[in-house]
């Protein structure tokens, strides 16, 4: 998790001046991200979302300058943070006009912001980016008046400029890392354009499918889980998905404290997913009595605590007719919307989904019942699995795309289904599903659901062989059909 601190001061008529160009920026990033500040704790406006799987926070004290480390001292205790986590943005008068300097610990120059937070933070070991803002020209004009003055145009478009930089560097810093981005930033500012140009290419040239695998912590072949997150890191996994339960994923199933276990997936640059399978009644809660609301609660210590940025239900039943399968659905509508308002109330929300069944499995097991739930529930993701699918519902799970928030991939001997089988050893086009898919705009974790429970056709075929095979064959997959992709856009048009 990572917190990015903004310094000004609260209150319309700071906005423009040079002292706020941190709230500024942050202001700027969280629009960017099309994130809401919606929450105020510990003195702070916050707004908050995830960036490749990861929580971030952006900050903007309401304590006014001068106190700015009781909010951000109080927000670290509270997330349980070390100050390597916090990015403080603010101006700095030993800059020109517009010129970014990154530093990943160092002194405070004298700027009471930055004393505040050593101060409450008790260690200068915090990365802090500093926008330039200048020295006053005017003999007479004090440094005070000249940090809480507004800008002329002239110096404002700069300060626009760097600002807009400010932003991109941090981006930077959340995806490739403290090091890649003080490289950048602190070189000039030509160096930095030609990055940012550069980065882009390799952007625009990245397929936006990350693959992923599901942590194979079965009762019958249980390893710790770092012993999978070290695997998947070997293998260039991007995702690891892990099991909820009714009860809540404890620590003891994992193998290792929750502290050591985001760790650990941190270091190894793993973005990480829960899945709850869970049987309904006809009533629409588990044979014990519990809702969707109640068992997503009890997995909140482990959603926010590795972080899980992105959760769903997988739902199976056996109604006893079609009526009653419809009536189960519609039930399922308020306990949906109840679980929903329940992953958007945190800090930061995650994304909430479901996952579709086979046919006559259970709930939601036809693309067009999927789309009806989907409407009903504006905001719920949909996880689509390609295992459960026949070649007749693939155009109406395809139309679900936009609100796909990941997909499962296995294979399976069509028309049988539910094999989840290692790639290759089924009849799957996956290739082509992927060149659908990025058709249409899917960009998210791709997870490779092997193996299963011993009902499925691939049960102990799950082996580090099996997957490391299974990963190359979706990753050369998804790099075909994203260059067909590529090669059918038009060329932009060369500068002249």
């Amino acid at each position: 998790m990572k917190l990015i601190v903004g310094l000004g001061n609260p209150g319309p008529q700071y906005a423009p001046t040079r002292h706020n160009v941190g709230f500024r920026v942050v202001e700027k990033l969280a629009q960017k991200l099309g994130w809401r500040w919606s929450e105020e704790r510990n003195r702070a406006l916050l707004a908050s979302g995830s960036v490749g799987g990861e929580k971030v926070v952006l900050v903007k004290p309401l304590t006014y300058m001068n106190l700015s480390g009781e909010a951000v001292g109080a927000l670290a205790r509270w997330y349980r943070l070390s100050p390597q986590d916090i990015l403080v943005v603010c101006d700095d008068l030993d800059l020109p006009v517009g010129r970014l300097r990154l530093r990943a610990r160092g002194s405070t120059g004298g700027h009471n912001g930055l004393e505040s937070i050593v101060h409450h933070l008790h260690s200068d070991q915090f990365p802090r980016l500093r926008v330039g803002i200048g020295r006053p020209t005017h003999p007479r004009m004090s440094v005070i008046d000249y940090v809480l003055g507004v800008p002329p145009a002239a110096e404002r478009s700069q300060l626009e400029r760097a600002e807009d930089e400010a932003v991109a560097a941090i981006e930077l810093v959340l995806t490739r890392g403290l090091e890649t981005a003080m490289s950048v930033v602190n070189s000039d500012p030509e160096a930095r354009r030609r990055a940012e140009e550069q980065r882009q290419r390799q952007q625009t040239r990245r397929p936006p499918i990350q693959i992923g695998m599901v942590a194979r912590l079965f009762p019958s072949h249980w390893r710790p889980l770092r012993e999978e997150i070290a695997f998947a890191r070997s293998c260039g996994f991007q995702w690891l998905q892990l099991r909820g339960s009714e009860t809540g994923l404890s620590e003891q199933t994992l193998g290792d404290s929750f502290e050591a276990v985001a760790a650990a997936l941190q270091g190894s640059g793993l973005a990480c997913a829960l899945e709850i399978t869970l049987p309904l009644t006809a009533a629409g809660t588990t044979p014990s009595g519990a809702t969707l609301a109640t068992v997503l609660a009890a997995n909140l210590p482990a959603i926010r605590r590795l972080p899980c940025s992105r959760v769903h239900f997988h739902l199976t039943a056996s109604p006893s007719s079609h009526d009653a399968l419809q009536a189960l659905e519609e039930r399922l509508v308020p306990a949906l919307q109840e679980a929903l308002a329940l992953a958007t109330s945190q800090t930061p929300p995650f994304l909430l989904g479901i996952e579709h069944n086979e046919p006559a499995a259970g709930p939601f097991a036809r693309p067009d019942r999927c789309a009806w739930l989907l409407e009903q529930v504006p905001e719920l993701g949909f996880v689509w699995d390609i295992n459960h699918t026949l070649p007749e519902a693939l155009p109406g799970y395809l139309a679900l795309t936009p609100r796909m928030i990941l997909i499962h991939v296995s294979d399976t001997p069509l028309p049988q289904l539910n094999y989840h089988l290692p790639l290759g050893l089924g009849t799957l086009d996956i290739e082509g599903y992927c060149e659908e898919l990025l058709a249409r705009g899917f960009a998210g974790p791709a997870i490779l659901e092997i193996g299963g429970t011993p009902r499925s056709g691939g049960f102990g075929r799950d082996s580090d062989e099996a997957l490391q095979a299974s990963a190359q064959r979706l990753r050369t997959a998804i790099g075909r059909a994203y260059a067909r992709i590529r090669s059918r856009q038009p060329e932009a048009p060369k500068a002249q």
